[in-house]
């Protein structure tokens, strides 16, 4: 189970710290560094620590396990947008998110009564998994010189640990930051979010989409989700993102007015991203290259994130989550340094049952792609029959809502069943048999170009074309 982090500041004088380092060290710790009483005091701190390496090691360990992370915390967990991340993960590498359906009503009858009192009406569920896919480490060495400076004033350790952590800090919030940003532009250019056309001629023609689209989230709707289900998002959960430029041309009241909050609860949902249209995919270039954590925005994605003007969403949709923040460190002899790694691992999703909305310029393409493409993902073949998956290519950037593939009357009549969200289930006598796929997309029907069989390979792009 999640846990939030509390916030935690690191206000300690140089002669505290020393204090109570020296309080919770051993006992050949303790008997050799003396208490620091004044200021004059702490250079003789630094004179034993330089006359006995281990004692040395000892007070740079804790320097920077205890004192430093408590910095880094309450950094990494209170930044900017601290409210939309779901807490600390203790244990596990997934979260399994849970939605149930509402129930649908059925007419009373009493002539039907018999028949259904002992008849099983299933709850509609669905679930989707989030899973750690962020873990990173950010290194920072500390060399003997420094160590020997902090001793040379009163603030010296409280300077050296600003230095730590700023070097890390620094890098793990632009980070995060940009995670969540790329989940955003992710999100729209391949359609998971509903559109919402805005005559920007007139700027206040805005303010008046942003008010009657947030009304419409308080009511139980199945549009504004990707995945179809039924729910509401209430005016106390509903987040905007605007780029820095275009809320520039808003007073903050006529925002609030937008929303019906007052101006200190719309400045707490109101979060600014610096531009739609711009990613710095340099700062993921070598995680990119070693790993797949993450995948690049591309150009074409940028290109359609252009018309953005905002983003609103409820405080659900991010499911971000910390799953580990901790120090490792290495002691470096030949070099007189210590090597410190900063390790972060997170669960970075969006959840499907969470009502998103992006809102664009009435300038903009919005109308159903042409052709959407897939890519065949595995094929188990066995002496019962075969089973073939598929998903989206994602080198396809063109933006387009959830896609559901349809169980055809050819694929019934030849005993083939096809899972609405991608799967082929055949048996062993239909293992040659050309199989045509059908989805649709927003009510629009998609007929694929190339057949599937058993013999289809793994990784065979497959694209549909609308009907």
């Amino acid at each position: 189970m999640a846990r939030k982090v509390a916030v935690s500041t690191l206000n300690a004088s140089t002669i505290d710290i020393l204090n109570v380092i020296r309080q919770n060290a051993t006992a050949e710790y303790q008997s050799l560094v003396p208490v620091v009483a004044t200021e004059t005091d702490i250079p003789k701190v630094g004179e034993v620590l330089f006359g006995y390496p281990a004692l040395a090691n000892q007070f740079i360990n804790a320097l920077v396990n205890r004192i430093a992370a408590v910095r880094v915390k309450s950094a990494v967990y209170n930044n900017g947008f601290a409210d939309l991340k779901k807490g600390y993960l203790e244990f596990g590498e997934s979260i399994e998110e849970v939605f149930v359906n509402i129930s649908k009503a059925r007419e009373f009858s009493a002539e039907k009564a018999e028949a259904r009192e002992f008849k099983r009406s299933l709850p509609d569920v669905r679930s989707a998994f989030h899973v750690m896919n962020w873990r990173v480490m950010y290194p920072v060495t500390i060399q003997d010189e420094d160590l020997r400076m902090a001793f040379l004033s009163m603030n010296g350790v409280q300077d050296l640990i600003a230095r730590i952590v700023d070097s890390i800090y620094t890098a793990a919030e632009y980070d995060e930051y940009l995670l969540f940003k790329h989940s955003i532009i992710k999100t729209i250019a391949h359609g998971k979010m509903y559109p919402v056309e805005v005559d920007t001629s007139d700027i206040k023609n805005a303010a008046v989409a942003f008010r009657g689209t947030s009304n419409r989230l308080t009511f139980m709707n199945t549009a504004y989700n990707a995945a179809g289900v039924h729910t509401a998002t209430p005016k106390g959960d509903q987040y905007i993102f605007m780029s820095a430029d275009f809320n520039a041309q808003y007073d903050v009241n006529v925002l609030a007015a937008a929303f019906n909050m007052d101006r200190a609860d719309f400045m707490g949902r109101l979060k600014l991203i610096d531009d739609f249209t711009t990613f710095d995919n340099d700062r993921f270039s070598e995680i990119v290259a070693g790993s797949d954590q993450i995948d690049l925005v591309t150009p074409e994605e940028l290109a359609l994130m252009a018309d953005v003007i905002g983003v609103l969403v409820d405080g659900e949709f991010f499911q971000f989550y910390d799953n580990n923040n901790k120090f490792t460190e290495k002691y470096v002899a030949s070099g007189l340094y210590w090597n410190y790694f900063y390790h972060v691992w997170k669960t970075c999703s969006v959840s499907p049952f969470s009502n998103a909305i992006v809102f664009v310029k009435n300038t903009a393409d919005t109308a159903m792609p042409a052709t959407v493409k897939y890519v065949v993902d595995s094929v188990n073949v066995s002496d019962e029959g075969y089973t073939l998956t598929l998903s989206e290519d994602p080198a396809d950037t063109v933006a387009h809502s959830v896609a559901n593939f349809v169980q055809t009357q050819a694929a019934t009549t030849a005993g083939i069943a096809i899972h609405k969200y991608g799967a082929v289930i055949a048996p062993a006598s239909k293992k040659e048999t050309e199989l045509t796929l059908e989805l649709t997309i927003d009510g629009a029907t998609y007929t694929a170009g190339t057949a599937v069989t058993a013999a289809t390979a793994v990784g065979t792009e497959i694209t549909f074309t609308k009907q």
